[in-house]
Parts: structure tokens; C-alpha cells; sequence
């Protein structure tokens, strides 16, 4: 694997990343809405024996879209795939699409 590749892989991950505090805050605030989630679930789970299962279900599917929109976000930005204008435009408006707050949080805006 190239480093070119090997820096775009790394980069379609978010993940708590010490040397980029944008990134950082994304992932934070991912954590904390998948967490939100969870919680609320379990806490309305009684005794079921699936809750922990449906309570994961639930906090991934908060979170899906935010990390979807932060790998688009990255493929976006990286200068080694010589993107188009038209074809960057594009991936911003479905990062947009997909966790707006998240992207929001990427660029600085939150």
C-alpha cells in the first residue's frame, strides 16, 4: 500500500485523532449521540433479554450517517484524487445530506 493510500484510508475513519481537534470533535459528538441513544434505550428496556442488542441497534443507527457523511467528507478533501469542482460540490452536498451537524463539526462551523 502507497502512503498516499495508506493516508486516505486513514482518513475515511473517524476516529479520535489527537493532531486534528476538528476531527476529534466530530467523533465526540458522535460518541455522545450514539451514547444518548443507547442509554435511552436501555433505560426503557425493563427486563427484555434483547435490550442490549436493540440498544446498540439503536445508538449505530444514530450514528451511521454522521461517520457515511465524515468518510465522504474526507474522499472530498483529499488532493491526491484530483477531484472536479463539480464532482467536490457533489460530495458536499451529500455529506450535507447525510449528518449535516457532523459536517458542520468537520469544518469548523461548531
Amino acid at each position: 500500500m502507497s502512503n498516499d493510500t495508506a493516508r486516505t484510508v486513514g482518513g475515511l475513519a473517524l476516529g479520535y485523532d489527537p493532531g486534528d481537534l476538528l476531527r476529534t470533535k466530530a467523533f465526540k459528538n458522535l460518541v455522545d449521540r450514539a451514547a444518548e441513544a443507547y442509554g435511552i434505550a436501555m433505560h426503557y428496556a425493563d427486563d427484555d433479554p434483547d435490550a442490549a442488542s436493540d440498544a446498540m441497534t439503536n445508538a449505530l443507527a444514530a450514528v451511521a450517517r454522521g461517520f457515511a457523511a465524515a468518510a465522504l467528507e474526507a474522499l472530498a478533501q483529499d488532493e491526491v484524487l484530483a477531484l472536479s469542482l463539480d464532482q467536490k460540490l457533489r460530495l458536499d452536498e451529500l455529506t450535507g445530506e447525510l449528518d449535516l451537524e457532523t459536517v458542520e463539526f468537520l469544518r469548523g462551523a461548531l
